[in-house]
């Protein structure tokens, strides 16, 4: 089991990836190891639970904005090194991405605000200093309130840094495609990003720091993969189905054997196929996943028929590559039958579209 299925709320659902439990199972095997008493283990485990939920609802500032805008939100994934909000897109205009990235950081904000108040309220001033080191700090109640106002405030500090993938990248890419559009204002703000990484990485070794020599790799990478993404999107954007579509394609039989299919996908050329029945009808699509699955289980005596998928997807020849490979992943299929009308005109299945991107990388 990858992931632990934690509930839908405001229709999103919410998964747990099983490493959380490693990350659980560290935290409280340190707290004992430092002789933290049974009260401050418990308290240590709740504030880990609570860290989360603060994590969780961060994405759901993201998700609930963007359905705001029209998109939809797959899930939310948590795992021990954040939490990620899957959008079905990111929103086209700097404005409404501008509010998506930021609205993740405010919750946080709000959240150390209204905990703040609470302390200000029922506690002394102690209740905001820096959380001690001491794990039995957080058996009290000032202290437990405290490191849950220190975390929320580093959430939405850090996720502020104008860097890849943290949302503070996001918000400067809004500001700057506002003033020289997407494309440019994803590059200049995976420059800045990469500056920071480099900053990143030679403080980090020069303070002995090794986890901020890492964060600063991880974020150059993910700085230029931003970039990289964005040229795909523009390239594929203005690149349509006639680009790149196989007119000549092979049309599969009900009665075609798995045999038959294997021979031909092992000798190349063709992944993905489109069956037709005795009538000229296209009756479903058979993905190279199935092909596997087939000669994996020792099928292949069977029909094209018995393996073949009804999940069939026809696009216009009109319609962007970009919005296509949108679609294709969003519906999950591996073809793409182009048609003009009710006339069918080619194929187009992920090995086409995926070539063309790596053509395009080159260029």
């Amino acid at each position: 089991m990858k992931s632990l299925n934690a509930g839908t709320y405001w229709g999103i659902p919410v998964k747990i990836h099983w490493t959380f439990s490693l990350l659980f199972i560290l935290f409280i095997g340190f707290g004992w190891y430092k002789g933290a008493g049974g009260l401050a283990l418990f308290s240590l485990g709740s504030f880990i639970i609570l860290m989360f939920v603060c994590v969780i609802l961060h994405e759901y500032g993201h998700a609930l904005t963007a359905k705001k805008y029209g998109i939809k939100t797959l899930d939310i994934i948590i795992s021990p090194i954040g939490g990620i909000a899957r959008l079905q897109k990111l929103p086209d205009k700097p404005i409404h991405e501008l509010a998506v990235a930021i609205a993740g950081p405010l919750v946080n904000l709000g959240i150390a605000l209204i905990l703040f108040i609470v302390a200000f309220l029922f506690f002394s001033e102690e209740s905001f200093s820096v959380p001690d080191e001491s794990l039995e700090l957080l058996a009290t109640p000032q202290g437990f309130i405290s490191g849950l106002i220190w975390i929320n405030f580093v959430l939405f500090a850090f996720n502020l840094i104008p860097a890849f993938p943290m949302d503070g990248g996001r918000i400067l890419r809004a500001f700057l495609s506002m003033r020289f559009g997407k494309v440019e204002g994803t590059k200049y703000a995976s420059l800045v990003g990469r500056a920071l990484a480099i900053v990143f990485v030679i403080v980090g070794l020069m303070t002995q720091q090794i986890m901020l020599a890492f964060i600063g790799v991880f974020v150059f990478i993910m700085a230029r993969s931003e970039n990289e993404q964005m040229i795909i999107k523009s390239k594929l954007s203005v690149a349509f189905p006639k680009d790149i579509m196989k007119t000549n394609f092979t049309k599969l039989h009900l009665s075609t054997t798995m045999r038959e299919v294997y021979e031909m996908y092992i000798r190349g050329g063709e992944k993905n196929y489109v069956v037709y029945d005795s009538l000229g009808n296209i009756s479903g699509v058979l993905p190279e996943l199935f092909i596997k699955e087939a000669f994996k289980e020792n099928e292949l005596d069977k029909t094209a028929n018995a393996y073949m998928s009804n999940n069939i997807y026809f696009a216009s020849e009109d319609l962007a590559l970009d919005k296509l490979f949108e679609d294709m992943n969003l519906k999950g299929v591996a073809i793409a039958i182009i048609k003009n009308g009710d006339q069918v005109q080619g194929v187009i299945d992920r090995q086409m579209l995926y070539n063309f991107i790596q053509l395009q990388l080159l260029k």
